[in-house]
């Protein structure tokens, strides 16, 4: 009887009989001889295959060439011109506004800082003078801090709106309904001609307003050195901080910029102006013209970003 033992370990096979084994199968225990070509290889580099021909820039009939792609380096930005004329703007609509009602429709900490400092005034009144519901608001509508209310409202209101736009409301469309609102507000006021005082007060602040706060939205989306084009505190603490010397650059252009349009909203209401009530009379009809002159800007502001937007250098 044969009995084949197995030793993995050992790597053989031994046929026994009995106890004696009878032969060995060395053969498995051989190690495997590999043959390789002794020749040394070439050094020899090999051949290069010869360039192909540059692509022709022609392109087919009835078809627009292809822009090149931009550089993941190169950030879409606006026109810096547009920005700091939303700066000037900035200047030309405040200095139009405070100027004539007292009321700042960009600038709304003076707004807010104005409604603190009316409350006192305004609470003495109403014990004094308001026996029920229906005169105190009678009498608080007749105040300047409801002025001061109601564009701090449009304000607000403006800024709800704009920080939620739809993606296919562009910068260039939200400048254009900029322009239209202060082309409104100056409407509603050139269609008052011969008053005093400043026609539908609350209408008009919160026209602008609401105007102003779109654009602050608009330039606070598009991350730029000038902040929001509104609060400029901020602006002026980073243009002497540590940085860029670039960004400083723009900071004062930008800050320029705004009193530029402070010059020419005082320019316009106070130059060549007569004394007495008819020159307040014309003081409202310059602040009209202003606010449209103003409107006019922002509307060129639009179709800068328009153009610009289209060639994909404005993102939001």
């Amino acid at each position: 009887m044969r009995v084949l033992a197995v030793w993995p370990s050992a790597g053989r096979c031994l046929y026994h009989r009995g106890t004696r084994p009878v032969a060995s199968l060395a053969f498995l225990q051989r190690p495997r001889t590999h043959y390789a070509c002794t020749r040394p290889l070439s050094t020899t580099p090999p051949p290069r295959a010869p360039a192909s021909e540059p692509l022709s820039n022609s392109t087919p009939a009835g078809t627009s060439p292809i822009p090149p792609p931009q550089s993941p380096l190169t950030k879409p930005t606006p026109n810096n011109n547009a920005l700091l004329l939303f700066c000037l703007s900035t200047g030309l609509v405040d200095s139009l506004t405070f100027a004539v009602s007292g009321v700042w429709c960009a600038f709304v900490t003076g707004t807010t800082v104005q409604l603190g400092m009316d409350l006192p005034a305004l609470l003495a009144d109403l014990c004094a003078n308001a026996p029920d519901l229906t005169s105190a608001f009678t009498i608080f509508a007749a105040t300047p801090t409801s002025e001061r209310l109601a564009a701090l409202s449009g304000f607000l209101f403006g800024g709800f709106t704009g920080s939620r736009l739809p993606h296919f409301i562009t910068p260039a469309i939200s400048t254009a309904v900029q322009s239209a609102l202060l082309a409104a507000a100056g409407a509603v006021i050139l269609s008052h001609p011969g008053v005093a005082h400043l026609p539908d007060p609350h209408i008009t602040l919160s026209l602008i307003s609401t105007s102003m706060s779109l654009q602050a939205a608009l330039v606070q989306r598009l991350k730029t050195p000038y902040a929001t084009s509104v609060a400029w505190t901020s602006v002026w603490l980073s243009a002497v901080a540590p940085g860029p010397t670039t960004s400083h650059w723009k900071r004062f252009a930008g800050l320029a910029a705004l009193m530029a349009g402070g010059t020419f909203g005082a320019a316009i209401l106070r130059l060549w102006k007569e004394d007495g009530e008819e020159g307040e009379k014309e003081v409202l009809h310059r602040m009209g013209w202003g606010l449209v002159a103003a409107g006019a800007v922002k509307g060129f502001i639009s179709l800068m970003l328009r153009r610009r937007g289209k060639k994909g250098l404005v993102q939001l």
